[in-house]
């Protein structure tokens, strides 16, 4: 049986992140995010964490005991826009992803270092340095041949800088001094069988017969003693259809020329809707995002009024929020485009005012699509001579793939 290969990506702070993202005034700043009727905290940022601040501490006991803290009421909107903005990053890495919750999610990569021709080391470099230079947020990112043991890797890596390997020859030294109940998976009740058994730490896990497992706590047993000796047994939950889909990227050089950023805008675009044709999808909402040198972030979004999978049809929405957010001599970095609202082709109940000008635009959509894939990538530009000017450019990046 071939090795597995999984990465953990877990947001830091995601919750205090996104609001610094947001306001970049709270940078370096001590934030907490409050419950609903700001009730407690329930996220902090490493500035709170350092003061002391503990989580789940009522709003009116941390005000008596912390000077400086700026609080928030939660913003779960934004955390689960961002929260899409992440996964759909994720998934054009892998098609095999398991959102496991709003800020962390696991990969299957085993078969994607042969099809990105990188390392598996350096394949979760480039989505953790994807994700924190397009999106904005920092992730901490954990590798091993099991989930349970890439949780573990992402809760080290925490620690650390952001990232973690466990090597399968190294488990038993990696598993050494860790608590049985800081294992995933493993709750309070299982920890206090498991001590019964004198099994206090993790690697002591290994060392009982795998009857032992099966005849006192069943399938369950056998995956903890499988997942931590490396052998993968946890199933993925594959999320196949996602809720949406975005196209960002750090450009080869800082730019303010309107003309280049648009065309970098048009690129993210046609990549975008030929994934939701992919998914066999359509797009009920588009955003367009736009990143300053010093990482301010703007974005606008726009509700369609009708569905499509056509960057032919998307094109002028596109470049009208771009007007919108678009500053003369602004220093930028990165943009970015984004479809919410996906529907299900199959699912769509066909207008019968339905613009045919636009069902044209998507059939000649489908048509690229047949020319890019016999041709190649960007054999079919829309008319647009810069586009294969940027693509070289980003080539030449050293240590950058397009998608």
């Amino acid at each position: 049986m071939k090795e597995k290969l999984i990465i953990h990506v877990d947001g830091n702070n995601f919750f205090a992140g996104c609001e610094q993202l947001m306001n970049p005034s709270l940078r370096n700043k001590p934030v907490c995010v409050l419950s609903n009727n700001d009730g407690c905290v329930i996220a902090r940022s490493n500035e709170a964490k350092k003061m002391g601040v503990p989580m789940g501490i009522p709003l009116f006991m941390a005000k008596k005991q912390f000077n400086g803290i700026v609080y928030l009421s939660a913003n779960f909107t934004l955390y689960n826009e961002i929260s899409n903005r992440v996964m759909s990053l994720l998934a054009s890495y892998s098609d095999k992803i398991e959102v496991y919750s709003i800020d962390e999610a696991f990969l299957d990569m085993t078969e994607m270092t042969k099809i990105f021709n990188l390392s598996y080391n350096e394949l979760a470099r480039k989505i953790k340095q994807n994700i924190e230079t397009n999106i904005g947020i920092t992730v901490s990112v954990g590798i091993a041949p099991t989930k349970m043991l890439a949780k573990l890797a992402t809760h080290k890596a925490k620690s650390l800088n952001g990232f973690y390997v466990i090597e399968k020859n190294l488990v038993p030294y990696e598993l050494e001094n860790i608590p049985v109940e800081e294992i995933w998976g493993i709750g309070r009740n299982i920890a206090r069988s498991l001590r019964k058994y004198g099994i206090f730490y993790a690697h002591e896990i290994l060392l009982k017969e795998d009857n032992f497992y099966k005849y006192t706590y069943g399938k369950k047993g056998m995956e903890l003693k499988y997942e931590l000796s490396g052998i993968s047994v946890i199933p993925f939950f594959e999320n196949t259809k996602p809720k949406s889909i975005q196209r960002t990227r750090a450009f080869p050089e800082f730019s303010s020329d309107k003309e280049y950023i648009k065309t970098e805008l048009n690129m993210h675009l046609h990549n975008l809707c030929k994934k939701l044709r992919e998914y066999n999808m359509t797009s009920g909402c588009i955003s367009v995002m736009l990143r300053t040198k010093d990482f301010k972030v703007y974005y606008l979004d726009k509700r369609l009024d009708y569905k499509t999978n056509s960057e032919i049809s998307l094109i002028k929405e596109a470049e009208e929020l771009f007007s919108k957010i678009y500053k003369e001599g602004v220093i930028y970095r990165s943009s970015g485009v984004m479809a919410f609202s996906l529907e299900d082709l199959s699912t769509i109940q066909l207008n019968l005012f339905e613009n045919k000008k636009n069902n044209k635009s998507e059939k000649l959509s489908y048509l690229v699509d047949k020319l890019e894939n016999k041709y190649g990538k960007g054999s079919i530009s829309y008319g647009e001579p810069a586009i294969k000017t940027i693509r070289e450019k980003h080539k030449r990046q050293i240590g950058f793939r397009s998608f």
